[in-house]
This record gives C-alpha cells, sequence and structure tokens, in this order.
C-alpha cells in the first residue's frame, strides 16, 4: 500500500510541475525575444525562429507531465469524478499537439520571417484547434470538479474550480480584442489552478482519510474551521 501511494504521489507531481514551468520559460520567451509584443503576438508565435524549440519543448513537456498527472488521479481511485483523468489526459495530448503542429508566422513575428501566404499551412490548422481544446478540456474538468467539490462540503474549491471554468470560458471563446493578452491570462489562470490541485490531491494520496474513506472524504491536512471545508 505504502510503495502504491508513492508511485500515485510521483504520478500526481506531473501536476505540480508542468504549470510553474510552461509559465516560466512562456514568460521567459515573451520578455527576452527580439520583436515580440504580447499585446499583438500569441505566445505560441514563441515556437518559431532560432529559439523556437525551447517553446516546442516547454509545451511536449508540460503536455506529458499533465499526462501523468491523468495518470496519478485515476489511480486514487472511484472517489473523484470519472471524467477527471480523461479531461486532463485530453488537456496534455492538446499541449502537446500544439507544440509538435507550428503556428504560421503572422503579425510580423518572428522577424525574419518571409511574408506569409494567404492560405494557413496543414500544420497551422491543426495548431489552431489544439488550444481551444485544451482550454475546452480545462473548463469541462473546472465544472465537474466545482460540483464534486461542493457535494463534499468544500465551498472553496468549488468556487475556485468554477471561477476558473467560467474565466477561462470568457477569455478564450468571448469575442472581441485583446485575444493575445486573454489567451496569456488564460494560461496563467488556469496553471495556477491545476498546480493547486495537484498539491490538494497530492495530499490525499498522502492522508487519505480513515480506512476504506474515498478520496474526496477531505483529510485533515486539508479542512478548514469547519469539517470538510478546504481553507
Amino acid at each position: 500500500m505504502r510503495s502504491a501511494a508513492a508511485r500515485t504521489r510521483r504520478w500526481l507531481t506531473g501536476g505540480v510541475v508542468a504549470g510553474p514551468l510552461f509559465v516560466g520559460v512562456t514568460a521567459a520567451g515573451v520578455l527576452t525575444r527580439d520583436g515580440f509584443d504580447l499585446r499583438r503576438h500569441g505566445i505560441s508565435l514563441l515556437s518559431l525562429g532560432d529559439r523556437g524549440w525551447i517553446q516546442i519543448a516547454s509545451f511536449v513537456a508540460a503536455g506529458v507531465l499533465s499526462i501523468g498527472f491523468g495518470v496519478g488521479v485515476r489511480r486514487l481511485g472511484p472517489g473523484l469524478p470519472a471524467a477527471a483523468a480523461p479531461l486532463i489526459w485530453g488537456y496534455g495530448g492538446a499541449l502537446i499537439a500544439t507544440g509538435v503542429f507550428l503556428v504560421d508566422p503572422g503579425a510580423g513575428f518572428p522577424l525574419d520571417a518571409a511574408t506569409p501566404g494567404t492560405a494557413m499551412s496543414w500544420h497551422g490548422v491543426v495548431h489552431a484547434i489544439a488550444p481551444p481544446v485544451a482550454f475546452g478540456c480545462l473548463i469541462g474538468l473546472g465544472l465537474v470538479l466545482a460540483r464534486w467539490f461542493a457535494a463534499r462540503g468544500r465551498t472553496g474549491w468549488a468556487g475556485a474550480s468554477l471561477l476558473m471554468a467560467v474565466a477561462a470560458l470568457l477569455l478564450i471563446f468571448l469575442p472581441g480584442g485583446g485575444g493575445s493578452l486573454r489567451s496569456a491570462l488564460a494560461v496563467v489562470l488556469t496553471s495556477a489552478w491545476l498546480t493547486g490541485l495537484a498539491l490538494l490531491l497530492r495530499r490525499m494520496a498522502d492522508d487519505p482519510g480513515p480506512a476504506g474513506a474515498p478520496p474526496g472524504a477531505a483529510p485533515d491536512s486539508v479542512r478548514g474551521g469547519a469539517p470538510g471545508v478546504v481553507r
């Protein structure tokens, strides 16, 4: 039992690492790449140019770590919603696709890129589909877990999960300007939520509560002032 819990905890660690890794690498690219302007350029454009491989690697690494996180969620057992792990896997797979299938150059970035044609490349089409799929999976995950946390009296996490889902939906899918800035904000918001969720689930794996209790049984290490309420 101890070794099984340790393996589950290692899988869940992927969810702790993925967000900070991706946000950190992306922020470094935004601040250091010549000609990049977050007001006009989506972060996917950082995958192009002489240092584009760094951003590609961050997309793929975050995706692989997220898929591992989903494995850990599945290993926690039937106490969690059945849809949670598949939604996390979908998110991780979409991150990998975002990195592997490159966006077409645009809006003057990279600086040495040839003038793009009027037709989108086949890999640009795949790339355009992947990010909405990734955010769609996270929105679905937030809604599923908001209901799950609420049913267990964990009002703090229920509210945070619902807020993340609604905010991501508005930032990504609501028409309007400022798309690159809104997308970057959505990345930071969803990554922070996923990191916190992974930390919470790791504590569940370490201290699942009374013998036979499901993972949702609110271990003492995550309770607030009232039973079953997360701080």
